[in-house]
């Protein structure tokens, strides 16, 4: 017997916390090159979440690129404050980068209960994630949600191409994929025509960008919870 369909699932923000944990990080990080550079903490915060942005870009979604941003903008007002870059504060600073990348996650409220549901369902499920190999399948790992996914696909960035590619020879009428990101999750399966379930979240400036919510397959959640109940209406199942 078959699939009942096809789930491509984000992990991070939309079944497992993360971006909180970044967001206390910063929030020490800033204050302690405040602290250091003698500048106002807000603009040191803003300065480097425009560098965080910037330096995953270039360098994508790899755990180094959180500390080369804020190392960068250590670097930068201590330079402006005519200051000499102190080694302990950068290792510091390091040490404070790692942290996000660690913790481990706590899961988001409804996401364990709808991962089970698409399994019992008979959907297969995979985790379609960004960022290094080793730490999402860490955090997947550490989950103990692993008993309700199929597959685990991790890539550097999400694009239209690799979002086909795991695909592969499955019917994309009966594959969809769910997600927090517009950039990430979202506008590839809209380019591909794959239904997209956007659960409307709090994310980071990479992650914005505009979509045409007007598309069919566009699909907007407030929580993961809802997917069930959309789900079935979808493919006339029972909830």
């Amino acid at each position: 017997m078959g699939f009942t369909g096809h789930a491509f699932v984000d992990w991070d923000d939309t079944i497992a916390e993360n971006i909180r944990y970044f967001r206390e990080v910063e929030a020490q990080i800033s204050l302690l090159i405040a602290g250091r550079t003698g500048f106002d903490r807000d603009e040191v915060q803003r300065r480097g979440a425009e560098l965080d942005v910037a330096v995953a870009r270039q360098m994508g979604l790899v755990r180094e690129s959180l500390a080369v941003a804020w190392l960068t903008c250590y670097r930068e007002f201590a330079g402006r404050a005519g200051r000499p870059v102190d080694p302990v504060v950068e290792a510091e600073l390091r040490r404070l980068c790692a942290i996000p990348y660690e913790t481990r996650q706590e899961l988001l409220p409804g996401a364990a209960e709808t991962l089970r549901w698409l399994h019992e369902a008979g959907f297969e499920v995979t985790i379609w994630t960004a960022g290094e190999d080793a730490v999402q399948r860490r955090k997947i790992q550490e989950s103990g949600l692993t008993r309700w996914i199929h597959r685990q696909t991790v890539v550097p960035e999400k694009t239209a191409e690799r979002l086909r590619d795991a695909i592969g020879d499955r019917d994309p009428g009966r594959c969809f994929v769910v997600g927090n990101s517009r950039h990430s999750d979202i506008r590839p399966a809209l380019t591909l025509g794959v239904a997209a379930y956007h659960v409307d979240v709090e994310t980071w400036a990479y992650d914005h960008l505009d979509v045409d919510e007007e598309d069919p397959n566009y699909h907007r959640l407030t929580h993961i919870g809802e997917l069930p109940r959309l789900l079935a209406q979808r493919f006339r199942l029972a909830v």
